[in-house]
């Protein structure tokens, strides 16, 4: 009987379950996308025709291409998102953007930094961090800030919508996978030359998950910020089992409150410490999918970026059995019904 029973299970889930599917995928290309300067996006032949093909939302471009380099300022409420062929003006520059909707949010001590969205010479999707001073930390540790004595801490997520969610539930399955290139800028190490010091004292990263109506964050990964040198930024490639991951309920991740953490009624919202965890495998009707980036910034003259240039995202869609495989179903519950009876 445990064979026939065993043989019952394997049927009920290979006709429950379909193969692994992209649910997302991104990758940021150089002066490219998601965003671009002014004089690529406006960009025509010697006919005058436009040459960019990411220019198809009638609009025009001023600047550097940097308007939704900080565009990240409140918290993470959601609902609010941004779409492909939105424009931000910040500084003057007005920028198109045209790579995947996003939501996104941040907590932060201080007003020295932001979440944003750069072609890949910014990191992609990313926290830049401004100018720190002494003053701003002794402030913030008068005030007991997440950076402690340590700097500044900001904590910023971006969540993508999976494609198909509307009419597929997805699971984790046990090949999927998730997959991030994280770009650290160089200087957020101690660099080469003389008097040369940290700008950041630490870097992190997490995968997200949106699944019944819930937020996850997955593991932890740790920048090594002393392996840092030199100009532009450093790359890492993470690759991660989905459904063996251990993922971390984001208790009222979702808040409208948009104050500095260390005040009495910010709720801290993107802080990763609950107590509630789950394996990908146990995760069901998954609709969204993203990444949680944190930072604590050091005393700095010029600040620092740190972001995701790449990110893709595989789920398992569950599928409701042909009518064909009902009936094979229900067969085999009569036959065990049956053999069960004769063994009485």
């Amino acid at each position: 009987m445990n064979d026939l029973h065993k043989l019952l299970a394997a049927l009920i889930a290979f006709s429950c379950y379909a193969n692994a599917v992209n649910i997302f995928d991104f990758a940021a290309v150089t002066n490219q996308s998601p965003t671009t300067t002014a004089a690529l996006f406006n960009a025509t032949d010697e006919s005058g025709n436009l040459t960019n093909p990411n220019n198809t939302y009638g609009t025009t471009d001023v600047g550097n291409g940097s308007g939704w380099g900080s565009s990240v300022t409140q918290n993470f409420n959601g609902v609010a998102r941004a779409n492909p062929g939105d424009q931000n003006t910040a500084s003057g520059n007005t920028t198109t953007y045209f790579g995947p909707t996003f939501y996104a949010g941040i907590n932060r001590d201080a007003y020295k930094g932001s979440g944003g969205v750069m072609h890949s010479n910014g990191n992609g999707f990313r926290i830049r961090v401004n100018n720190v001073t002494q003053a701003d930390i002794d402030d913030n540790v008068a005030n007991g800030g997440a950076g402690g004595a340590n700097g500044i801490n900001f904590k910023v997520v971006f969540m993508f919508d999976a494609n198909g969610a509307d009419t597929n539930n997805y699971v984790f399955g046990a090949g999927d996978t998730l997959t991030a290139r994280l770009a650290a800028a160089n200087n957020m190490g101690p660099g080469t030359g003389t008097g040369s010091v940290n700008r950041a004292y630490s870097a992190s990263y997490r995968a997200m998950v949106k699944a019944d109506g819930e937020y996850y964050a997955g593991s932890l990964y740790n920048v090594d910020l002393s392996a840092l040198s030199g100009a532009n930024s450093s790359t890492f490639d993470l690759t991660e089992n989905s459904a063996s991951a251990t993922w971390t309920l984001m208790d009222d991740m979702v808040s409208s409150i948009n104050s500095l953490q260390w005040n009495g009624n910010h709720p801290n919202n993107l802080t990763v410490d609950g107590t509630t965890t789950i394996s990908g495998s146990e995760l069901t009707n998954i609709t969204q999918v993203g990444f949680y980036l944190e930072t604590t910034a050091a005393v700095n003259t010029g600040g620092y970026n740190f972001g995701v240039r790449q990110f893709s995202a595989e789920a398992t869609a569950a599928a409701v059995p042909e009518p064909s495989s009902y009936a094979l179903i229900a067969g085999m519950l009569a036959l065990t019904s049956i053999m069960l009876r004769r063994r009485k």
